[in-house]
């Protein structure tokens, strides 16, 4: 791989890191709001350990940013909108879930250096937990 090839695929995976992060703050905002109105202590519990999970991966996003550009990232965030109901949060952080994950398995197939390629498939195994958690709290 030439350089250009490899500043190209650098560019591209800064792009979808940026694109993960826009919602950073608000995500945590929403998760916050459904463990505070969440009907049992088991949900509390599970979305106090999503909220440790999305910070922790959110700055190994950020790191990885700075890695691959050289800059820290900077996106426009998006405002917090209130879920009508526990259900209604929960079942749109599923959707936002999914597309979380599509983008970081697009994210590993841009990064070319091992290190950074380990890190991504790191978040992607939180991710996927996440997931599953947030599946099961909508049943």
């Amino acid at each position: 791989m030439n350089y250009r090839q490899y500043s190209y695929r650098n560019m591209e995976a800064a792009t979808i890191i940026k694109q993960l992060l826009t919602r950073e703050s608000t995500s945590i905002i929403t998760y916050d709001y459904l463990m505070v109105i969440a009907e049992t202590e088991e949900s509390k519990q599970l979305l106090s350990e999503v909220i440790q999970i999305r910070r922790k991966n959110d700055e190994r996003l950020k790191w990885l940013f700075f890695q691959l550009s050289g800059q820290m990232v900077t996106v426009n965030q998006e405002t917090f909108e209130k879920p009508d109901t526990y259900k209604d949060g929960i079942s749109i952080k599923v959707k936002r879930q999914q597309r979380r994950l599509d983008l970081l398995k697009e994210l590993f197939m841009w990064i070319t250096e091992v290190p950074y390629r380990t890190v991504v498939d790191n978040i992607i195994v939180e991710e996927e937990w996440v997931l599953e958690v947030l599946i099961y709290l909508e049943r």
